[in-house]
């Protein structure tokens, strides 16, 4: 702080105010969108909605005692880890969520950017950590549904890899709009988003092969340019490179290097959550919450700067 405040020729005092007028700023201008009820405005029910999730112990003692099938890839084993939600479980995670929204969006409506106490600024990032938090616990208990449906649309010759991370998207965005206040199971409303989502982007990725992969035959009967062929597989790499550190900047700095150790971009190979969590001195499902939400981030910065992920 010292630094910066030389830096700009300011008293420390009042480049803390610069900063936390920026940093209200930012709440400020970001919607949340959650689905509200009746229940949020009333006193009376502000501790049940918070209070942990029903079946807790247990939920955690399965948990613990979980193993990954032996067919399961390495890179998918986390998903075993996580058992299915009961219905009155899920129910109070969804209403958790959306309370902690409404209560989010409440605080930011009467931030006032240049008045802002820090204290207010806190809880903001607090409740927004509490809503990660919530939405990543929905989102791991249901990314077998996602493999489920997956596996159901997998044709000879494509990646499942990029059918799951495809259904993700559409659990993500399942996980903001269901309104659990309706009483329905989330499997459902999951099922149906998933589905609808395939319907569209396979037959369009499949359009995409047709349209830019073809000549199948002439390629093999032929002679490649090797070093041409070297050329352009280190260009789009360089560029892909490019665009991966650009989209890297958007995060903080933490997740920014969880995301890299987890993904192998750091410049070694990956590294297992429990080593990532060792040399951060947090736990292994931290790890994973931070990498979850990280990739998450990437995926909508993605999308806003028209990168298609692959």
């Amino acid at each position: 702080m010292d630094t910066i405040a030389r830096g700009f020729v300011r008293p420390q005092s009042s480049t803390l105010r610069v900063i936390d007028e920026v940093r209200a700023k930012k709440h400020v201008g970001q919607p949340i969108d959650y689905i509200y009820n009746a229940a949020f405005d009333e006193p009376s029910q502000v501790a049940e909605i918070l209070a942990e999730m029903p079946g807790l112990a247990e939920f955690a003692a399965k948990r613990s005692s979980k193993k990954p099938s032996r067919d399961v890839p390495a890179h998918m084993a986390h998903l075993s880890e996580w058992p299915l939600l009961s219905r009155e479980q899920e129910q109070h995670m969804f209403r958790k969520m959306n309370f902690l929204k409404h209560q989010l969006h409440k605080l930011q409506e009467s931030l006032v950017p240049s008045e802002a106490e820090v204290s207010d600024l806190i809880r903001v990032e607090e409740l927004k950590e509490a809503i990660e938090d919530c939405r990543d616990l929905l989102i791991c208990c249901n990314q077998r549904l996602v493999q489920s449906q997956a596996r159901q649309k997998l044709s000879l010759g494509e990646n499942i890899d990029d059918l799951v991370s495809d259904g993700n998207m559409s659990l993500m965005k399942a996980v903001e709009k269901f309104d659990y206040s309706r009483g329905n199971k989330f499997s459902t409303y999951a099922t149906w988003a998933i589905m609808k989502n395939f319907a569209k982007s396979l037959p369009a990725a499949k359009r995409h092969k047709q349209r830019y992969v073809t000549g199948h035959c002439d390629l093999l009967e032929t002679t490649a340019d090797e070093r041409t062929h070297e050329l352009e597989v280190s260009a789009a790499a360089d560029a892909a490179r490019v665009w991966v550190n650009r989209l890297l900047e958007h995060l903080d700095a933490r997740t920014r290097e969880v995301v890299r150790m987890r993904s192998g971009l750091a410049g070694s190979e990956e590294m297992t959550l429990e080593q990532i969590g060792h040399h951060f001195g947090i736990t292994k499902e931290r790890v994973r919450q931070i990498n979850v939400r990280g990739i998450k981030q990437l995926s909508e910065w993605a999308a806003k700067e028209h990168i298609e992920v692959m």
